[in-house]
């Protein structure tokens, strides 16, 4: 009798904290949705940044099971290490050329949007997958989040990618004019390039 009401109350437990971490990761990930709650929630999985983890990951363990991978977590796609970089005016001019992206190849292929905590954020059109844009004082890093994103969006993400180290490159260093001290960034000697070779190559 005794071991019966046990087993009970502990399924009851563990229920009743399944269903916290399900409401924990819906709210988390609107909170970097855009505007369509939808594209926080993409047909190949959640896809957002910050999400908890996985439930069968965190659960796991109470049952001797090996922890499951969290499929939310991020995969680094490329850094570009920085011996400089004015952090607002960059972010700035990034943010501007991502929003000029949205429409590539055609309108409504991307969304642009900018997070609370400064990350530049590129939802792509079937929900699979995004990726965001991070600075710090020693690095521009890329990250790509969604578990299963499509070829599609694989090969729409190396475009937007590519496009986005030339700017790197046009920032840093074309324009004559524009004194050393000046420039929005400083990449340490072939980072561009380094991060370039991380990407599917482009079409000629």
């Amino acid at each position: 009798m005794m071991t019966s009401l046990l087993g009970k109350r502990s399924a009851k437990i563990v229920a009743t904290l399944l269903l916290a971490l399900v409401a924990s990761n819906h709210a988390v990930c609107n909170a970097f949705s855009l505007k369509s709650p939808s594209l926080a929630a993409g047909a190949g999985g959640t896809v957002c940044r910050g999400a908890p983890l996985y439930a069968a990951g965190v659960f796991g363990g109470l049952f001797g099971k090996k922890q499951t991978e969290d499929p939310n977590a991020p995969k680094r796609i490329f850094d570009v290490p920085v011996d400089s970089i004015k952090m607002g005016g960059l972010r700035f001019a990034l943010g501007l050329h991502l929003i000029g992206q949205q429409g590539n190849p055609e309108k409504g292929t991307w969304k642009a949007n900018e997070a609370s905590d400064g990350i530049l954020d590129m939802y792509f059109k079937d929900e699979t997958g995004m990726f965001s844009v991070a600075m710090s004082e020693n690095s521009i890093s890329v990250d790509r989040y969604g578990p299963r994103p499509s070829l599609q969006y694989l090969l729409q993400e190396s475009v937007l990618l590519h496009d986005f180290l030339d700017e790197l490159q046009t920032l840093a260093f074309e324009g004559d004019d524009i004194e050393d001290e000046n420039r929005l960034l400083k990449p340490k000697d072939g980072a561009i390039e380094k991060a370039r070779e991380s990407l599917p190559a482009r079409k000629a």
